[in-house]
Order: structure tokens, then C-alpha cells, then sequence
């Protein structure tokens, strides 16, 4: 088979568009090697104030003001094209103009896949005006798109759930190629073929008991108060879990979790690149309903309490997750603690909720959408 070159675009607002993009070039490396693939944050590639000011207006209003993102995701959701975002994306078209030229006379791919709905904007209309003729593909990282995903120009587009392809056909693409593929995550978020192997494999790496319930807090702290209240509390119930939180960079909130005296039923960790292999271990995942998070839980057929969804994509995932019964939600850090104590009592609900994740994860998300693209035998 002739080697193809992938280019896979992304945009680092949030982790989520990245690792989707890391996902792909790693399906690639693993299953197709004989092909090669890319990775660019289409921020790397603009100037660093432009870079900065794009990513903190996106982070602060969803940290400090998540109404006001609210109503901007659902404005513009709603609205036509044209306006405020239109000059926005022609900013960042321009910004990114001239390297991103380079970067495709560079490399020359031979298709190009997007993790984010900006680059997909830029190259769309280039395709449009017959500046490129590339196959243009979209991998839609959240469980509903919203409407700056669907571009005219693009020869297909990946989706996590059919409803959101009745969603995308209803909004103008009924004519499109779309895929319900799922949403790729890394190979190693895969069900382990020995779970219990697995299982105890882990807990040794982690000096963690593989007898005893496991519970993974994700999130830093974002939304829920007090993380480390929030521990103590989880770790002062009677015949409480084991807890793993992960603090990510938040070295502040890593330092005052390793100060707490747990003794081994409390790991705190920094961050890490093992999330895979402490889902294996892990019993329920506390987090935030990002799309990255969520699908990968899934694919590792792991429930989840979902608290504080960002307003707009992370909402439809939560409800997503509600709806299948594969989460519980919890409304504030009260809540939060009257779900544990109630999953605690009731065993049979936290199986019961593994087992519907399990069912709608699809781990082999990233192979099919290479596959596809790449135009190999699945």
C-alpha cells in the first residue's frame, strides 16, 4: 500500500482537542504504520500574544463567568453566520496565514483531519475559494455539535452518537459523509483483556489495594470548592474507598493533599501520563463531563459523578451520560458527597452504572476513523 501523510490539526483551548489529535497519531504509529501522521496546534503557529489572548478569553469566562459563555455558546449556536465570530475567525486565518501555508507545503500532506472547528473554518474556505483541494476531515470531540463545526467544504466528519448525526443532518448536512464513529482516545484506553490482572497489576504499581473500592477525583478543583475538604471528607466515611486525585499542575492543591494523613487509602498525584492504567484500578471517576474525559472513561467502561458541566458542550455530555445511566450528577460539593455515600450503600447501582459505560464506550473510536481516512480495511 502507498504511504500517505496525515495532518492533524488542533487547537490547545482546553486538553480535550489535543488529545483527541494525540489519539489519532497514535492509531496511526499502532495500526498504520506504513502511513505517517502529524500533529500541530494551529495556535503554535500564530503569534504568541494572539496565542495567549485567544486562550485566556476562552478559559476565563468559562472558570470565572460560565454565564456569559453560556450565552455565547447558545447565541451563536443559534445565530447565522457572520458577525463578531466571522471577524474573529478571519483574525485568526490571518494570524496563522503564513505559516500554516508553509506548514502545508512543508509537509504536504495527503489529507487532513481536525480536532477543532477553527482550523477546519480556516481551511474550509480556503478549499471553497480553490486555494487547497486536500480531503478535509472533522472529528467532533464533544457529544453535540455545535453549529461553528458544520463547514461546507469538508469531505466528512466523525461524531460520537447518532442522535448527533440526526442533529447535523437536521442543521444543513443532510447530503454530508458523516460518521458515528465515537471519539478517538488513546490505544492503551482500552478494556484490559484480564480486568482482575489488570487490576491488581495496578494497584501494586500505586501501593493501592485491588480489594478494596477504588475512586478516582479528577478536575483540580475547578467548580466543586475545597478539594481538599472535599478528600477529607470522602476519606472520614465509615468503610469509605480507597481516593486517587489527580491535581494536575495545580501544585498548590498537590501540597496540601500529600500533607493530609491517610495513610495509603489517599493518593494524591500531580500530573501524570498513567490516567489508563488508574482506570483500571478505579471503581468510579469524579470529574467534570468533558468530552476527552468522558469518552475515555467510557472506553475503559468506567461510571462517573459528573459535577459542574461547563455551560453549553459539556451540559449536552452530562445529559448524555444521565440519559444512558452511565453518571450520576451532582449539583454542588453536598451533593457530591450524598451521591458517594449512596453509591457506598448501594453496590448494586455503582455495577449497574459500569455496565451501561461499558456499553456505550468504544474504545476502537480512532482505528475507524483512520480507517475511514485512510481508505484501509478496518
Amino acid at each position: 500500500m502507498e504511504s500517505k501523510r496525515l495532518l492533524i490539526l488542533s487547537v490547545s483551548v482546553g486538553h480535550g482537542h489535543a488529545r483527541a489529535a494525540e489519539a489519532l497519531a497514535a492509531g496511526v504509529e499502532q495500526w498504520f504504520p506504513e502511513h505517517e501522521a502529524r500533529h500541530i496546534d494551529l495556535l503554535t503557529l500564530t503569534p504568541a500574544l494572539f496565542r495567549k489572548a485567544y486562550k485566556d478569553m476562552y478559559l476565563k469566562l468559562v472558570q470565572n463567568h460560565p454565564e456569559v459563555w453560556a450565552y455565547i455558546y447558545n447565541h451563536f449556536d443559534n445565530s447565522k453566520a457572520g458577525g463578531f465570530f466571522e471577524k474573529m475567525r478571519r483574525k485568526l486565518e490571518s494570524a496563522c496565514n503564513h505559516q500554516l501555508r508553509r506548514v502545508l507545503g512543508n509537509y504536504a500532506p495527503d489529507y487532513i483531519i481536525c480536532t477543532h472547528f477553527m482550523p477546519q473554518q480556516v481551511l474550509a474556505r480556503w478549499k471553497r475559494k480553490k486555494r487547497i483541494s486536500l480531503p478535509l476531515w472533522s472529528c467532533i470531540t464533544d457529544f453535540v455539535a455545535h453549529r461553528f463545526w458544520l463547514e461546507e467544504g469538508m469531505d466528512g466528519y466523525f461524531t460520537a452518537t447518532v442522535e448527533n448525526e440526526w442533529r447535523m443532518r437536521q442543521r444543513g448536512l443532510a447530503d454530508a459523509n458523516i460518521y458515528c464513529s465515537g471519539i478517538p482516545v488513546l490505544p492503551s484506553f482500552s478494556p484490559p483483556a484480564e480486568p482482575a490482572a489488570a487490576r491488581r497489576q495496578a494497584a501494586g504499581k500505586f501501593s493501592l489495594d485491588p480489594d478494596k473500592l477504588c475512586f478516582l477525583l479528577m478536575g483540580g478543583g475547578a467548580g466543586i470548592g475545597d478539594m481538599q475538604n472535599l478528600a477529607g471528607q470522602i476519606m472520614g466515611l465509615p468503610k469509605g474507598p480507597q481516593l486517587v486525585v489527580l491535581c494536575g499542575n495545580n501544585n498548590k492543591l498537590l501540597g496540601q493533599m500529600r500533607a493530609m494523613d491517610y495513610g495509603t487509602n489517599l493518593l494524591p498525584l500531580g500530573f501524570t501520563n498513567e490516567v489508563a492504567e488508574l482506570l483500571s484500578l478505579c471503581d468510579l471517576v469524579i470529574t467534570k463531563p468533558g468530552g476527552l474525559t468522558t469518552v475515555e472513561c467510557l472506553a475503559m467502561g468506567k461510571p462517573m459523578l459528573i459535577y459542574s458541566p461547563i455551560p453549553g458542550q459539556e451540559e449536552y455530555n452530562a445529559d448524555y451520560l444521565l440519559e444512558n445511566r452511565a453518571a450520576l450528577k451532582a449539583p454542588d460539593a453536598s451533593g457530591l458527597m450524598w451521591r458517594i455515600e449512596r453509591l457506598l450503600r448501594e453496590k448494586g447501582l455503582l455495577s449497574e452504572l459500569a455496565a451501561n459505560a461499558a456499553a456505550l464506550g468504544k474504545p476502537d473510536a480512532a482505528r475507524q476513523i483512520l480507517a475511514t481516512v485512510l481508505g484501509a480495511s478496518q
